[in-house]
């Protein structure tokens, strides 16, 4: 029975290997189009945010494809992220996709023997070792902590590239070139060979380029055809950009985090957990030394609008510099661009004002 998932950012590369490498039948569903959000709004309730019509859209086009099990990570926190599977499964379910479905809740929420029978019941259809299982796995988040690693120095080294667009030509065509990769073998050496033409970029030694922090929800953050590619165009713009929400951070704090966190001393301007990663959210922008913030969500995402009002607080008290981006299924590319460029100008502008003070 071949397995599935829904697509954010470049997780699915690492994944669809190890399943592979596992002898997991699998079906990757196409990239996010607009053709996969016409698919999820088709049938998902109208008033659902934006990242559950694409996962929708993913099934559907998976099953198209011939995929009938699907694998789900979830959170069980207050954000619908923690209900997304079961909503999924009744939505697809009702409009006729119907698969088996394995929920991979955190192991500090379900405990740790009923989340690797999870992982076990994904590979019922083959012969399947735990120490071949688990080796493969760790490749896996390594090739995912890779792949984060150096899209995040081809996001710093844009704002000091004589070319800012080297950079995002090069990010692109790492994208494609990975997408077709067979192995976890082939894909590590995609990745040397990336990171030694990265710095083969030629910079400008002494600029000061606009730094950008990006922060907000998860998934409007690392899926780039959630956020209207907002990372590529402010590259193009000479900005370092950093995103400390990624794949491999998720990894490390939530999917594979076994025990309970200790409780931490109440934040100042967001102390009780809202879901998502509302107060991550507010205590990067907290703490962000960057010229300016971009905080992104999808419409309705309830953690992210009381995290709005948080991040309110601190441009108030600390005089940060915060752009607001909210992203649906209106697709105004040159909205979105109007006003990214207007606020890196405005940085620009500033940076020099205060240069010379």
């Amino acid at each position: 029975m071949a397995l599935t998932f829904p697509h954010m950012g470049p997780a699915y590369v690492p994944a669809s290997l190890a399943l592979r490498s596992l002898r997991i039948p699998c079906v990757v569903p196409p990239g996010n189009t607009a053709e996969t959000l016409a698919k999820g709004e088709a049938v998902a309730p109208e008033e659902m945010c934006l990242p559950f019509k694409y996962m929708a859209g993913n099934l559907i086009q998976a099953y198209e494809a011939g995929a009938r099990r699907t694998i789900m990570p979830a959170t069980m926190g207050p954000c619908r992220l923690g209900e997304y599977g079961e909503l999924l499964k009744n939505v697809l379910d009702k409009a006729g996709y119907k698969m088996e479905w394995i929920l991979m809740d955190t192991p500090k929420a379900i405990g740790l023997r009923l989340w690797l029978d999870r992982i076990a019941k994904a590979g019922s259809d083959v012969d399947l070792k735990w120490p071949e299982a688990a080796k493969v796995l760790a490749q896996s988040i390594q090739l995912m902590k890779r792949i984060d690693q150096l899209e995040a120095e081809l996001k710093t080294q844009a704002g000091l590239a004589s070319v800012p667009r080297q950079c995002v030509t090069l990010l692109r065509n790492f994208r494609q070139e990975l997408h077709h990769q067979g192995s976890m073998r082939e894909a590590f050496a995609l990745i040397k060979r990336y990171e030694k033409e990265a710095k083969r970029i030629p910079v400008v030694h002494g600029v000061k380029p606009v730094k950008i922090l990006v922060t907000g929800e998860i998934y409007t953050s690392i899926e780039p055809a959630a956020n209207q590619n907002l990372e590529e165009r402010l590259m193009l713009l000479g900005c370092q950009v950093r995103r400390p929400v990624t794949i491999s951070w998720w990894l490390r704090h939530t999917a594979l985090n076994f025990f309970p966190k200790p409780r931490k001393k109440a934040e100042r301007y967001l102390p009780y957990s809202v879901g998502g990663y509302a107060k991550e959210t507010v205590r990067d922008i907290g703490k962000a030394g960057e010229d300016g913030i971009v905080k992104i969500m999808p419409s309705g995402c309830m953690p992210e609008i009381v995290a709005k009002a948080a991040s309110g607080r601190i441009e108030e008290e600390q005089g940060k510099k915060v752009l607001h981006l909210i992203f649906g299924e209106m697709q105004a590319g040159a909205g979105y661009e109007t006003r990214i460029e207007a606020f890196i100008d405005m940085l620009e502008r500033r940076k020099r004002v205060f240069s010379r003070d």
